[in-house]
């Protein structure tokens, strides 16, 4: 072998262990970057984390969820990326019902009279108080349930499939009150179940029975039913182009400050909050927030003189010869200040939400 063919194999080799030195230092790197991207993408995911720049990095790399589960004081938060929620371009608050939500409306042509259990304003009337910018749309009727074949109420025939039917036929052949909404312009609001609670919990006895449930049905069965019938109707709204629900789990004055029927009001709250979570799950487009009002009672009446309140525990209706504006309850129902302080409340939460 010749001097050019020896230097020839000597370059060869050269570059040879050089390359393989190479690849193997890219292999061991790339291997070291994956380690580092997973305990990166880790720290994304972890929601104690609460750093805006650290935030930012994980959002600029992908590694954030596209859709957010959070809790915050009263509240579970669930918010699309793909339909942002943006409390400043709610124009339309659409209310579907009982009597803590009812403002005596006129289904005809949808004005109202704003009369109300509360002896002067509810929440929905305090809180375009607070957002003057929002027009109401109120289907909520008192004595309202889910469903009267399910929990009957011989004083009302206005469920909430009644109500959402009413909304549906507006919204579809007269397109009159209600042909400004869209999907990103309203919000709307569930506030039911109370009166459900009570009348499953009692059978009906005969034809004269004012508030009760005519199957024979376990307590249990019956709050399942009802709860997929609520959310039968937000699939329906979902399908209509509703991205943006509000709902309110259930407190009646007598489990806040007397634990009756407890376990009846904690499951069909647990059910709706897990209902929600699994829709949101399957649904990536829309916006859900469930505002615990029994947490939010606890705390007034926990806190009655911070709120401006001298009675968080009786009834003013009981004790009428006291100022009205002292008292949280009306009889099982807010009083005017309560509703206030309520709508205060869920306006706060609302606007927080665009932070």
């Amino acid at each position: 072998m010749n001097v050019n063919n020896k230097s020839l194999v000597i370059i060869t080799l050269f570059f040879a262990l050089l390359f393989i030195k190479l690849d193997y230092a890219f292999i061991l790197k790339e291997s070291n970057n994956l380690k580092l991207l997973q305990r990166f993408k880790k720290r994304c995911q972890n929601k104690s984390i609460n750093s805006i720049r650290f935030s930012k990095k994980c959002h600029s790399l992908g590694m954030l969820n596209n859709n957010e589960i959070s809790e915050k004081k009263n509240s579970v938060i669930m918010l699309s990326n793909s339909s942002k929620f943006d409390y400043n371009k709610i124009e339309n608050l659409i209310v579907f019902g009982d009597s803590h939500s009812s403002v005596n409306t006129n289904f005809i042509d949808m004005s109202y009279s704003g009369n109300s259990h509360s002896r002067g304003k509810n929440w929905p009337l305090h809180l375009l108080d607070f957002n003057n910018k929002l027009k109401l749309l109120n289907f909520a009727s008192s004595g309202a349930v889910v469903d009267s074949n399910i929990a009957f109420h011989r004083n009302n025939t206005i469920d909430f499939l009644k109500q959402y039917k009413l909304f549906y036929e507006k919204t579809t052949f007269e397109k009159k009150s209600l042909n400004e909404w869209n999907s990103y312009n309203t919000l709307f609001v569930i506030y039911i179940g109370t009166n459900d609670i009570y009348h499953i919990n009692h059978k009906c006895k005969n034809e004269h029975s004012i508030f009760c449930t005519k199957n024979n049905k376990s307590v249990i069965d019956n709050i399942n039913n009802i709860i997929d019938i609520i959310f039968n109707i937000i699939y329906k709204l979902y399908n209509i182009g509703a991205r943006n629900i509000l709902i309110f789990t259930i407190s009646p004055k007598r489990y806040i400050l007397n634990n009756y029927l407890k376990n009846d009001v904690l499951n069909f709250n647990n059910n709706i909050i897990e209902k929600s979570k699994y829709f949101f799950k399957k649904h990536s487009d829309i916006n859900f927030i469930i505002y615990n009002t029994a947490d939010k009672f606890k705390d007034i009446i926990s806190n009655c003189n911070m709120y401006e309140l001298k009675n968080c525990t009786n009834m003013w209706k009981l004790n009428k010869e006291n100022n009205l504006s002292d008292y949280l309850w009306f009889d099982s129902h807010l009083t005017d200040h309560g509703n206030k302080i309520l709508a205060e409340d869920i306006n706060y939460l609302l606007s927080s939400l665009n932070n």
